[in-house]
């Protein structure tokens, strides 16, 4: 039997490029660690996920947050790219078939021809402008789990550090390296990208 499991894993292997995600049954960033390692040459892409108006309340800070958390955790699993759900909806949260509104990082109100950028749009920024193709993660510590961040080194040296402080106080933050210290604090209910 042996021999027919390493045939499949041979053929799922040239058949399956990658794994889609979403995040609606809550954090799971063990199960993609074990995924990633168990598959450490497919891709694991976040394809879903949406703030619904029937969920969740219309605050703009804790929102951003989610996505932050989300993000961060993902990315510290293994995860390989992120893609929003609903990066552009209506002034209602849709259009929708089955009328589950939700917000979205941009809305568009049609009737005055106007976009509004919500701070879910900013808060994802400090991944996707910073974090470039090619990026590899690496190690950090971390001194109190109410600091959360991802550290990765961009195709041309740069170090990129994102910190989400979700905390309703300011963090201090010491990072060690190549033998510097650089010290700084992350402001309550913030959010922070280093460059190195």
């Amino acid at each position: 039997m042996e021999w027919a499991r390493t045939i499949i894993d041979k053929e799922t292997d040239r058949m399956i490029d990658g794994i889609a995600f979403h995040w609606y049954s809550g954090d799971h960033f063990e199960a993609l660690r074990i995924a990633h390692e168990l598959f450490p040459k497919k891709e694991l892409i976040f394809t879903e996920g949406c703030v619904e108006y029937s969920r969740f309340d219309a605050d703009q800070l804790y929102n951003a947050q989610m996505y932050a958390h989300d993000i961060i955790g993902n990315l510290n699993g293994g995860m390989t790219g992120f893609l929003d759900w609903n990066l552009l909806l209506d002034e209602k949260g849709g259009p929708n078939h089955v009328q589950n509104y939700c917000d979205a990082p941009i809305m568009a109100d049609i009737t005055k021809d106007q976009l509004e950028v919500k701070l879910s749009y900013d808060y994802i920024g400090h991944f996707s402008r910073y974090i470039k193709k090619g990026a590899k993660r690496v190690a950090f510590t971390k001194y109190t789990s109410e600091l959360e961040m991802t550290a990765f080194k961009n195709p041309d040296g740069e170090i990129v550090l994102v910190l989400l402080n979700p905390a309703d106080h300011t963090m201090p933050v010491n990072i060690r390296i190549n033998g510097k210290i650089i010290e700084f604090e992350v402001h309550k209910n913030a959010i922070a990208t280093a460059l190195l």
